[in-house]
């Protein structure tokens, strides 16, 4: 199915970032709307109702290499240089995401995907 210029897409893809509206973990969450990138493969964003996400932030003071990587500004519709927290790793709703809006921009690179790939792995443990 082809989607129109202005029209959200028919399911978040894997790698585009998205504004999180509602956040059910920490209700009155006095960052929202907050970006978010999609790390949840397509086919599993196609068929369920929730998508696995890592939030943006602009305002880290100390970011550790490990976990949060960065990201500049352009990157998947992004307008600041932000890092992905890959230790905050989240499993939300779709109707948490701005649907009508749809994604920000274009995905994120295939690097800069393997990099919050990396970052998530490490934040559990994985060293391989």
């Amino acid at each position: 199915m082809k989607e129109s210029a202005g029209v959200a897409p028919a399911f978040p893809r894997r790698g585009e970032v998205w504004l999180l509206n509602v956040n059910p973990i920490t209700p009155g969450d006095p960052h929202l709307p907050r970006p978010v990138v999609i790390v949840s493969t397509n086919p599993r964003n196609r068929n369920w109702d929730s998508v696995i996400v890592v939030p943006l932030s602009t305002g880290l003071q100390q970011p550790n290499a490990n976990f949060h990587k960065p990201i500049p500004a352009g990157q998947g519709g992004i307008n600041l240089d932000s890092h992905a927290r890959c230790d905050l790793v989240s499993n939300l709703e779709k109707t948490c995401l701005d649907l009508a809006r749809g994604p920000l921009g274009s995905a994120l690179s295939d690097l800069h995907m393997w990099e919050i790939v990396k970052g998530i792995r490490a934040s559990v443990g994985d060293t391989n």
